[in-house]
């Protein structure tokens, strides 16, 4: 059975042909972590600042342009962004957007979100990542169908023809192939709130002619259905593997 790896917000997964057929959403939402929405949202562009404490915990904070805080994320390990404490996120007008309880990098505690004016939006609650709870509001506080909080940017087709056109798309450059060199390029991207690929980069480089190849394979992706988050179409943060290897 053949096997890939795939690497989605943060989490190296392992992927064969007999599980690739499903969707990006299901597949993620299967495996073990804390599934949070770190790398959802249009925070990815935004200044960055790290405050770090004792023994590696750290917290991460992300603001807008105006200088108002956007977000600030804790991290038991900053090193292995294990999660731990309370996420939270700011609308530009200084509102609490939501609060997330982390322990240990799972979920743990309440999942709350808001609408602009201070209306509760969403309640969940977890138990060492398990949810226990889940219920939805309308702008005017009167309860709605429930849906998910985060949902995951799909390829068409799922992951087995992501995969396939990753693998069917790459070319060797022939001056890399007389060079022998081969191996794992790893390329970050972001796919827009419009299904688009945007900002790609060479997260672990191999050498310049290879990771200039995985950088147009992975430009080379449409169609996308983009991510929401609390409903609402968002970025998100994509690390996926172009691999070179001479048979």
């Amino acid at each position: 059975m053949s096997c890939y790896t795939l690497l989605i917000v943060g989490c190296l997964l392992t992927v064969n042909t007999k599980t690739a057929a499903q969707s990006i959403d299901a597949y993620f939402k299967a495996q073990p972590g804390s599934h949070s929405d770190v790398d959802f949202g249009n925070g990815l562009k935004s200044r960055t600042d790290t405050v770090r404490g004792t023994n590696g915990a750290a917290a991460i904070i992300r603001y807008y342009a105006s200088g108002q805080k956007q977000e600030e994320i804790p991290y038991l390990f900053s090193r292995k962004n294990e999660l731990h404490g309370t996420q939270t996120r700011w609308f530009e007008n200084g509102r609490v957007q939501a609060t997330e309880q982390y322990a240990n990098n799972q979920r743990h505690g309440q999942l709350l979100t808001y609408y602009p004016n201070g209306t509760l939006r969403r309640r969940e609650e977890y138990k060492q990542g398990k949810q226990v709870k889940a219920e939805c509001f309308a702008a005017d506080g009167k309860s709605i169908a429930y849906f998910d909080y985060l949902q995951f940017p799909e390829y068409p087709g799922g992951l087995l023809k992501l995969l396939g056109a990753i693998q069917s798309n790459t070319e060797y450059p022939k001056e890399a192939l007389r060079n022998e060199e081969q191996g794992k390029v790893l390329v970050d991207f972001v796919v827009s709130s419009r299904g688009v690929v945007q900002d790609a980069r060479v997260r672990k480089s191999v050498s310049p002619l290879l990771d200039q190849e995985a950088l147009r394979v992975v430009n080379s992706l449409r169609g996308w259905n983009p991510a929401r988050l609390d409903g609402e179409l968002t970025d998100v943060l994509f690390t996926l593997p172009v691999t070179f290897t001479i048979n």
